[in-house]
């Protein structure tokens, strides 16, 4: 005999639109008790409902996309691995795809998100889009908004795409990082930059420094791209100058300075401080344990993945263009030397 969901509803007297709604995940308005009980029954009948069918009739799949820049980063997969959780917590699958930084890569795979009918997206943007955003601004602007579902930005925030983002404070991190070095009594402080998309994180710090009336000279700032290659060639230009203190953008570019910093024969901390950012898991493994700032990808894809379900499940207006910060960790460990007799 075929199970129907009108036959379970008979059984947990209840309706057979209740019946539907706890198959398919939407509970918000119905109580454990009677979740349970439908669930159980389903269960002995061994029920499933029919995904197909349930998607044409609700003209929803159930399915949210998530696009990731790269998979090297060890960020990404906690974030993505955050919202997998989220996602089946509440009957989502996730399809998920990685453009490996690259804008073309990127805008295939929109197009493949929507051949899929996904019901929404969560969006960590290419590298390529910032470095080369007078070729791709506008194509991605309007290819994103032409997927006619909500769409949560993460980690790598894009003025005037008017998506809500959910992202880390970095200008408070970067604030923390000249906090604590100024704390140490350290006044020359050499600075590796990051990409654009995480100018707040040097602006934070500059400004704190500024705040305590201290201006970097323009070679005491130096770019870098995120790589522990820049982060190698910007701590050699630095090390030039007469610092005694380096803060890398990122982790990897600090595992990249404290290569020069070792190749010059110089050690840290006792000739050179270093600090990093994002509290990848390499800083913990160093030679000398890197003091850090921490961003919690764990933290970032719960808030991404709850926000983007609550306009979808609970058919919330969307609101875009609103931005959620978290608020970043400072991680003190063994890479920062303290100065007992700090001229100020």
């Amino acid at each position: 005999m075929r199970v129907t969901a009108k036959m379970i509803a008979t059984e947990a007297g209840v309706s057979e639109a209740t019946v539907s709604l706890i198959l398919n995940g939407r509970t918000a308005r119905i109580s454990e008790k009677t979740r349970r009980k439908v669930l159980d029954i389903a269960d002995k009948y061994k029920f499933s409902c029919n995904r197909i069918a349930v998607s044409l009739a609700t003209r929803k799949t159930k399915t949210i996309g998530l696009i990731l820049p790269n998979l090297t980063n060890p960020l990404f997969p906690r974030i993505a691995a955050s919202v997998e959780k989220i996602a089946q917590m509440n009957d989502y699958a996730l399809f998920l795809c990685n453009c490996e930084e690259s804008a073309s890569l990127f805008l295939n795979y929109l197009k493949a998100m929507q051949s899929r009918c996904i019901d929404g997206l969560i969006i960590l943007l290419p590298s390529e889009i910032d470095e080369k955003r007078e070729q791709y601004y506008e194509t991605i602007y309007h290819a994103m908004h032409q997927c006619n579902v909500p769409i949560i930005l993460v980690e790598r925030e894009m003025h005037g795409m008017h998506f809500d983002f959910v992202g880390l404070d970095n200008k408070m991190g970067g604030r923390m990082a000249a906090e604590y070095l100024l704390k140490c009594g350290h006044r020359k402080i050499g600075h590796v930059t990051g990409t654009p998309y995480f100018a707040k994180r040097t602006e934070g710090f500059l400004e704190k420094l500024v705040e305590h009336g201290i201006q970097l000279e323009e070679n005491y700032i130096v770019n870098g791209d995120f790589s522990v290659e820049s982060g190698y060639t910007g701590a050699k230009k630095l090390l030039k100058q007469n610092i005694t203190a380096i803060f890398a953008g990122n982790d990897r570019m600090a595992l990249g300075a404290y290569r020069a910093i070792s190749e010059c024969g110089l050690r840290v901390p006792e000739d050179i401080s270093l600090i990093g950012f994002d509290d990848d898991p390499i800083s913990e493994a160093m030679l000398v344990p890197l003091t850090t700032i921490r961003q919690s990808g764990e933290t970032m894809g719960k808030k991404a993945c709850e926000l983007l379900l609550s306009y979808l499940e609970e058919e919330t207006e969307i609101e875009k263009g609103n931005t959620y910060l978290i608020a970043p960790t400072f991680i003190e460990r063994k890479s920062v030397k303290v100065y007992k007799n700090i001229d100020k």
